[in-house]
This record gives C-alpha cells, sequence and structure tokens, in this order.
C-alpha cells in the first residue's frame, strides 16, 4: 500500500510539473503583432502640412496616379452605379422583326424613339440621342446606342426584341490588368465629369475623369498613416490617472509641433495602463509600454499625420480620403492557447475571491 502511495505521489507530481511547463510555455508566448498599418487614400487633390492646423504651410500636395483610359461608353456604368453587364430593358420589335439587316439597321437609327423608351421602360436613365445614335456592331443583330454624353448600351436582337444592355465595365478594368472585388460602391463627384470607384474588398480607389473623346482612370494614392507620434518619461503617468495634463507631456506635444487646446481633457482607461486625451478635433491615445509612454494618434481625429515618402510626412484632414485598417492578425495556436488559459486563470482568481468572502 505505501508503495502503491509513493508511485501515485510521484505520478501527481510529474503531471503538475509537466502541467506547469506547458504552462509557463504558452505564457511565454509573444503578443500577437500587427504586421499592416493603416492607410489613407486621399480622393482629392490635398496639401501635406507640417502641423493640424489649416494655417500651416503646406509641405507637398498628392496627386492620383493615371493608370489607363477607357471609351465613354461606360458613363452608363459610372452613372448607374453598376460594373457588370446587366439587362436594362426589353422591347418588342413588332412588324420590324421580319425586316434584314441593313433594313433593320436603319429602322432602329432613324424610325425609333430611343428617348422615349428609355423613359418609359428605366425609372432613372435619361437617354439624350446624339446626331448619330446608333453603330452597327453586327448588322441585324447587335448594335451600339450612345446619347449626347458619350454613355453607351449594347442593343441585341433577340427573337421578336430587341434587348438592351450595359456594358461591362468590370471586364474593361480586367483587360488593362486591374482586378475589382465585389465589395465596393461608385459615387458621382461631378455630374458626366467625374466618379470615384471605392473598392473596400481590395482597399483600393480609383477616379474617373471624363477627358477630350475618353475616360482618364487615376488610381488614387495611399498612405500609410502614421499612428505612433513620440514617447516620453512615465513619471506623467500619476497626473494623467488623476485626469490631469502634466506639463512636461504638453512640452512633447509642441515639440513636435502638435498643438493641444486649453480645454483638453484626459479620460483613464480601466486597465489603468493607457489614456486619452482629447483635444477636439483630435484624439490621442497614450499606452505605458515598458515603462514609457507612448502616445499614439486616434483614427477619429480629424486630421492624420501620413508618410509621404521616405523623407516626406505631414497633416491631411481625413475628410479628404478613406481610411482602411488592417484586418486583425491571426493569432497563432500557442497565442490562442495562452487567451484561453489567461481567461482561465481569471476565473479561478474569481472563484478564489468569491470563496475568501
Amino acid at each position: 500500500m505505501k508503495t502503491f502511495l509513493k508511485r501515485l505521489t510521484f505520478l501527481i507530481i510529474f503531471i503538475i510539473a509537466i502541467g506547469a511547463g506547458i504552462c509557463v510555455y504558452l505564457l511565454q508566448a509573444p503578443p500577437v503583432e500587427q504586421k499592416k498599418v493603416p492607410k489613407l487614400q486621399i480622393h482629392t487633390r490635398t496639401a501635406l502640412r507640417g502641423r493640424p492646423t489649416t494655417d500651416s504651410k503646406p509641405i507637398v500636395y498628392t496627386k492620383d496616379v493615371y493608370r489607363f483610359s477607357l471609351d465613354r461608353q461606360y458613363i452608363s456604368n459610372l452613372n448607374s452605379g453598376k460594373l457588370e453587364r446587366e439587362l436594362l430593358f426589353r422591347a418588342g420589335l413588332a412588324h420590324r422583326a421580319r425586316l434584314k439587316t441593313e433594313r433593320l439597321d436603319a429602322s432602329l437609327k432613324t424610325g425609333t424613339d430611343w428617348q422615349k423608351m428609355f423613359s418609359d421602360m428605366t425609372k432613372d436613365i435619361r437617354f439624350r440621342p446624339s446626331t448619330s445614335p446608333i453603330e452597327v456592331l453586327l448588322s441585324g443583330e447587335e448594335w451600339l446606342l450612345r446619347d449626347t454624353t458619350g454613355a453607351a448600351y449594347t442593343v441585341v436582337k433577340a427573337d421578336s426584341n430587341v434587348e438592351v444592355y450595359l456594358p461591362d465595365l468590370r471586364e474593361a478594368f480586367e483587360a488593362h490588368k486591374i482586378s475589382l472585388s465585389k465589395d465596393l460602391e461608385i459615387s458621382i463627384k461631378q455630374t458626366n465629369r467625374r466618379w470615384l470607384i471605392t473598392d473596400k474588398g481590395y482597399q483600393q480607389a480609383y477616379s474617373i475623369v471624363k477627358g477630350e473623346g475618353k475616360l482618364n482612370v487615376f488610381q488614387q494614392s495611399k498612405y500609410e498613416i502614421l499612428t505612433f507620434l513620440f514617447e516620453a518619461d512615465a513619471a506623467s503617468q500619476r497626473s494623467l490617472t488623476q485626469g490631469k495634463l502634466p506639463s512636461k507631456l504638453i512640452q512633447e506635444f509642441v515639440a513636435e509641433k502638435i498643438p493641444l487646446s486649453r480645454r483638453a481633457r484626459v479620460s483613464a482607461n480601466q486597465d489603468g495602463m493607457s489614456w486619452q486625451i482629447t483635444s477636439l478635433p483630435m484624439k490621442y491615445n497614450i499606452r505605458n509600454e515598458n515603462n514609457r509612454l507612448k502616445v499614439y494618434l486616434d483614427l477619429e481625429s480629424r486630421w492624420l499625420r501620413i508618410k509621404a515618402d521616405d523623407t516626406t510626412k505631414g497633416w491631411v484632414q481625413s475628410e479628404r480620403g478613406t481610411i482602411f485598417e488592417p484586418p486583425p492578425p491571426i493569432p497563432s495556436s500557442r497565442q490562442q492557447a495562452k487567451e484561453r488559459l489567461l481567461v482561465l486563470i481569471d476565473r479561478l482568481k474569481e472563484k478564489v475571491g468569491l470563496f475568501d468572502g
């Protein structure tokens, strides 16, 4: 019996030692790193400034990158907010269904009120025919219908009907080796002159501008947002916890040419190791990291600090573009196990606290 108890004791100690070793291994797992950074895609030409104020002298101006040009026919896609080829409506040919090739071509060109047909068959497309609205693609079978803006629609004969389609703008982009995701939106910036395609899936934006006889496609410049601003001595931590803005920290902001409002206020987070300074229209997050106070720019601020190139950094207003935040990093199996272990430890602490009470 004594031998059995002795072996059982050794076994329990061995299991505890193995378990402790596994716990130590898991707890030493490195934190999940966010390697990608948030970026700002600028939609309109704007100035990078030395300070987050409109009276600060411009450093440089942003600019879009020209990619390619397209036929004006795709104005119909841009105005309707639809990328793919899509059936808009179907209309009967009646007696003209018996006409052959060139006679049918002529009838559709001169004997059809396309303006009225679009008005009757669609809700929000207003067709204004040009002097020569019909271009024959395949005699008696397929035509290209244009209005005065250059917007075009494909007309196809189908039995005794004609079907009117939007062109395929997505295919036109792919022909220039640019893929567009399904998660995007098209907005009109200037009627029949300028449009914006914001591709949320691929985190990219394209500005399309009507030029002389064509549409010019520009890829909008996307810049890294510099969220980290500076670091300071941890001696200011006590004042921050008390909701006060320490003078030494104010001096650091001044040194970085970042003005703080006299009405700036400090709020402490529940962890006791991070704070937020609200100096409208700006917000700054402060974290204690390795006994140093690190100051970060909050992405909800009106001004964002961006990196134009290796040597040029400056401030732009966030409303000038779209912020694309990187997807959350995927933790490893060890990091996931560490998170579960920490949750288990917290629960055990709560239960021990209840027993003590």
